[in-house]
Order: structure tokens, then C-alpha cells, then sequence
């Protein structure tokens, strides 16, 4: 017989806390290895998480609404109703102490012993808060002793730091112009802006364009029921697979090749973009991309996405063509080193055979880490793409 303690993951390489949403299993509730266990909140999106054992849902130590840095134990699975707890498992998470700083640098989440995990990294932190939120109210010149923590135990998050500088403005004489109005960032939009300005200040990106005649690839993606996107991620993760540049990541003195072919598909939601990913796509045919593309769209727009729906991609594909733009260049999405931008599908004049025609014609810029390939592998792996969809 054992004890199972369940923490809470890191989703991220920038989360350190998360805000569990709901429980999908009371205490007492039997619960199997695989089965959703509850949501979280990260700054990507609403997430379900699997038990990682089956047994009872013995203890829940940290209730729906309330945050918790990442590793922290927040439930007790054993394998019957009536097993001893061990003496060392947490009884709550009200108090001030069950609250830690994350991790210790260079740890793994959840690498923690579970005394650690429950008793707090640093006990000398005058103020109880997250390293993003300290980062954060630097950033925005507040001071986080003053702050007030609303988090367990009185821990100050994002949302509080955000809070304090946005009263603080609001009460400043002359804070804003006449018509304004202050509105402090989400969750989500916080997390593309940090990823977006460490993609600009960190990697030298160039861009490269070409047109592509889609006759072909309409008729295959009519025949198949899939969308223009779905022939297109179909391409570029196909083409990768003798680009092993274009599939890379920079990592300080080295170059990380990914084997697996998994393509992110960048999706607009009010709160900012998401980028869940494809798995394997160079290896499923046009129907099943299509089916997981749908269904990773409704997952991401309705709130309730698998964790295991993020992160580890090879290369990004943003679809701008539904919204009526011709081209656009994107801008890369780290860790990745490239992007796919794509615009709309137009009937366009061009040559064929030394004589104008008509044909569906659409524009592909491609956005590559010049850090991690040049300018001749980045041509050579669109060419491969445009080979693709027009053969």
C-alpha cells in the first residue's frame, strides 16, 4: 500500500504558481491513473491534469480559487479508503507556512522532498511572494514590501503587484489623459508580451517570402474535407524532416535538434494568443490533422485544454489568411527557432507555362533564429513547403 502525493505541475518554463480552478473528484472519490484530477490556471490557459496514480482521493489540500507556487503538494491519492496517512503528509494549506518561493534553482518541479515542498523555501523573505511578482513590481518601480498579498497565506502574486501600480497611477494627479482608461494586463497577454520581447531582445530573426500556386493542394485538401491550414501544416512538417536546422532551438553554446515533429498552430482568443501543438505531424495523414486541430481549437477557446496540449514544438504556423491578410511577417516563438507565416488563399494572375493564368496563389514568410540557421537553409526549407503544396 502506498501514498500518492499529487503536486502541482509546472506547465511552463516561466510559471512558478498556478490558480487550481476545480476538482473533479471530492474526497473519499475514487480516481484512475489518466483520469482528469482537476484544473489549474496558467498564464496560457485553463488546463487539465490526469491523476498520475489510481486509489481514493484521501486529502485535498488546497481548494478550488486559491494559488500555489508550482511542486507544491496539493492532495493525498492512497490506495484504499482506510490507509494510514503518513505522519509527515500536510493536514492543510491554510496556514502562512504552507506556501513556498517554487522550486530551488537548477531543481526539477516536484523535485522536492514533501517536507520541503510544505515548509518554505525561505524563511527570511520578508514578504511572502513569487519571483515573478518581485521581477514584476521592479519592473514597474512598486514596492513589494507595501504590497498587499491576497494569495494563500497572504502570498502577493502578479495580479497583486499589478493592482498596487494601478491604484498607485489612479491616485497620482495627472496619472492618465482625458478618456483613458488604465487596464492591467492579463494573465495571458502578460505571457506574450514577456515571450515576445525575450524573442526580440534575445534572437536576431530575418525573414524570407514566397509565393505559392495552391491548385494542387485545393484539390487534395477538397478531397480529404481539411482546410487550406491543414495542408499547410501538413507541408511544413513533412519538409522538416531533412531540415533538422529548421526543427533546432538556440541554447547558449549549442544547437538542440528536436527529433519529433510536433507543429504549433498559433490561435487568437480574446485574452491574447495560445499556441497549442500538434504532435507528430508529419506523420498523420490529412483527416486526423484535421480532427486534432479542431479539436485542440474548441479545447483552448473553451478553457479546458490537456496540459499535455502545450510546449516541445519544432516549428510555429500562424494563419492570418482567415482574417483577409495577404502577408504579414511573424515573430519567432521561443524556444522555437522559426515561424510559418501564412496569408490568405487569392486568385491571383500567373505565369504557366509561359502563359498567364488563373490560380489560387497563397504568400508564405518564413521567420527563422539566425542564430541557429542562415539564409540558404531557411530558402531551401521553404522551397521544400511550396514543392509540397504544389505537387
Amino acid at each position: 500500500m502506498s501514498v500518492t502525493r499529487v503536486i502541482l505541475p509546472k506547465l511552463g518554463l516561466t510559471m512558478d504558481e498556478g490558480r487550481l480552478i476545480a476538482w473533479h473528484k471530492r474526497e473519499g472519490e475514487r480516481v484512475e491513473k489518466g483520469e482528469v484530477l482537476f484544473e489549474v490556471e496558467t498564464d496560457k490557459a485553463n488546463l487539465e491534469i490526469e491523476a498520475s496514480a489510481s486509489g481514493i482521493v484521501r486529502r485535498i489540500l488546497l481548494q478550488a480559487g486559491a494559488s500555489a507556487p508550482v511542486a507544491t503538494v496539493i492532495a493525498l491519492i492512497a490506495d484504499t479508503a482506510d490507509e494510514p496517512l503518513p505522519t509527515d503528509a500536510p493536514s492543510s494549506m491554510t496556514a502562512p507556512a504552507a506556501m513556498t518561493a517554487g522550486p530551488a534553482a537548477g531543481m526539477p518541479a516536484g523535485s522536492l522532498s514533501p517536507a520541503a515542498t510544505m515548509s518554505g523555501v525561505d524563511s527570511t523573505e520578508r514578504v511572502r511572494s513569487s519571483p515573478a511578482a518581485r521581477k514584476r513590481a521592479q519592473e514597474l518601480g512598486v514596492d513589494i514590501n507595501v504590497v498587499r498579498g491576497t494569495g494563500p497565506g497572504g502570498r502577493v502574486g502578479l495580479e497583486d503587484v499589478e493592482a498596487a501600480a494601478s491604484s498607485a497611477s489612479t491616485s497620482a494627479p495627472h496619472s492618465s489623459a482625458a478618456g483613458e482608461k488604465r487596464e492591467p494586463l492579463t494573465r495571458m497577454r502578460r505571457a506574450v508580451a514577456a515571450a515576445m520581447t525575450r524573442s526580440a531582445r534575445e534572437a536576431p530573426q530575418f525573414s524570407i517570402s514566397r509565393d505559392v500556386d495552391m491548385t494542387a493542394a485545393n484539390a487534395k485538401r477538397k478531397a480529404a474535407g481539411v482546410s487550406y491550414t491543414d495542408v499547410i501544416v501538413a507541408a511544413a512538417a513533412i519538409a522538416l524532416r531533412v531540415h533538422p536546422r529548421l526543427r533546432s532551438r538556440f541554447d547558449g553554446d549549442a544547437v538542440i535538434v528536436s527529433e519529433k515533429i510536433d507543429v504549433g498552430l498559433a490561435v487568437s482568443l480574446d485574452a491574447g494568443l495560445i499556441v497549442p501543438v500538434l504532435r507528430d505531424a508529419d506523420r498523420k495523414p490529412l483527416a486526423a490533422l484535421r480532427e486534432e486541430r479542431e479539436a485542440l481549437e474548441a479545447a483552448v477557446r473553451s478553457g479546458r485544454a490537456r496540459a499535455d496540449a502545450f510546449g516541445d514544438a519544432a516549428i510555429t504556423v500562424s494563419n492570418l489568411g482567415t482574417f483577409g491578410v495577404d502577408r504579414f511577417t511573424a515573430i519567432v516563438n521561443p524556444p522555437e527557432a522559426s515561424i510559418l507565416a501564412v496569408g490568405r488563399v487569392a486568385d491571383r494572375v500567373i505565369a504557366v507555362n509561359g502563359a498567364p493564368a488563373l490560380r489560387p496563389v497563397v504568400s508564405l514568410t518564413l521567420t527563422v533564429d539566425h542564430r541557429v540557421a542562415d539564409g540558404a537553409d531557411a530558402a531551401r526549407y521553404l522551397a521544400d513547403i511550396a514543392n509540397g503544396l504544389e505537387t
